[in-house]
């Protein structure tokens, strides 16, 4: 194994949609997190840097932020072009734990599928001399596949235009379910930047994959110039799946997410409605939505088709103008089990 293999990489994004197996339909909208890393911990008081990207062919609206479930920022005049970059931040109030989720408004109308990241507050960010403690697995998987092509640059040795800087992976290549450590070291620099957080000159944070990832590394020179370096850490195969025996249990209840509860949505012919996925040790075979409607009068009714079901994350909804809607959803595992109706989601399509 190197352990001197520097990345700089020109990154050359291709997306495409993983099988979503019916309904879902983000009509090219794509969003994703670059940072912070899911699993990440983070000390009290610090802020968090949210870092990302979405894509639309026709130009991206809008990018939506949601903390633990309540909008806290919407991005617009975002940069032109297919492929816009977004960056926002909080602060927790609090020690505990944060679910970070951004969703993507193109200029068409779609509606990207969420991406999610998981943060924890209030303890030491990375372990550095110790075998540090795998970072939790989420349970949600962003539905956009980033294919990465990286250009790789050989190992500049230091000089005083170009310090030193090393981030590699040991190992770079592992099996499905293993582990590996990303390391770097760096010299004469002004600061070091690893999963949204400043971190020490000498470093190291161990990821257990089931898929192949890429990590990156923001280096701040003195003079002020800043370098983005990044690591893949490449998987071989995939996690295997156990499904116990007997399954009487119930899924968790998923959430709802797109459009957001109270939004007044401007006259139009449908709109797209999303949920976090949830896992279930038998596996998920479908969602179950069920969608009621007044024009005025809070007398609920369901509309034509209600409760739908859906085997993807989205569901498109042919919509009225001048109504209120209401809308929940279920989970069914691959036994049969049915979790609870999540809370109610609200929103109106107003005249004009």
């Amino acid at each position: 194994m190197k352990n001197t293999k520097i990345f700089l990489c020109l990154l050359t994004f291709t997306f495409f949609l993983a099988s979503c197996q019916g309904e879902a339909n983000s009509g090219g909208t794509y969003v994703w997190i670059d940072v912070p890393l899911d699993g990440l911990t983070l000390p009290q008081g610090q802020a968090v840097n949210v870092e990302g990207h979405a894509s639309n062919p026709g130009g991206v609206e809008k990018v939506e932020m949601m903390i633990n479930g309540q909008l806290v920022d919407t991005l617009q005049n975002l940069p032109t072009g297919d492929l816009a970059s977004f960056i926002s931040s909080f602060t927790p109030p609090e020690p505990g734990e944060y679910v970070i989720q951004v969703v993507a408004y193109g200029a068409d109308g779609n509606v990207s599928q969420p991406d999610a990241a998981r943060i924890f507050v209030g303890e030491p960010t990375l372990v550095i001399t110790d075998t540090p403690t795998p970072p939790p697995t989420s349970t949600w998987t962003p539905t956009p596949v980033i294919s990465v092509t990286p250009t790789l640059t050989p190992t500049i040795p230091p000089s005083p235009d170009h310090p030193l800087v090393d981030f590699h992976a040991e190992p770079s290549e592992i099996d499905a379910g293993d582990c590996s450590r990303l390391i770097w070291h760096v010299e004469d620099v002004q600061s070091v930047v690893f999963g949204g957080a400043t971190q020490a000159f000498d470093g190291s944070y161990e990821v257990c994959l089931c898929e192949t990832k890429y990590y990156p590394l923001t280096v701040t020179y003195k003079d002020g110039r800043t370098e983005k370096f990044t690591q893949e850490v490449k998987v071989n195969g995939i996690c295997p799946t156990e499904v116990p025996a007997e399954d009487t249990t119930p899924p968790p209840v998923p959430q709802p997410q797109v459009p957001s509860n109270g939004l007044n949505i401007t006259c139009k012919s449908s709109q797209s409605l999303a949920w976090l996925p949830v896992d279930d040790p038998s596996g998920i075979s479908g969602y179950k939505i069920e969608v009621q409607r007044h024009s005025g009068d809070n007398n609920w009714q369901n509309v034509t088709g209600s409760p739908f079901g859906s085997t993807g994350k989205t569901m498109k909804l042919s919509v009225e103008c001048g109504w209120d809607y209401r809308w929940r959803v279920k989970a069914i595992d691959g036994k049969g089990n049915q979790s609870a109706w999540s809370s109610w989601f609200l929103f109106a399509i107003i005249l004009g």
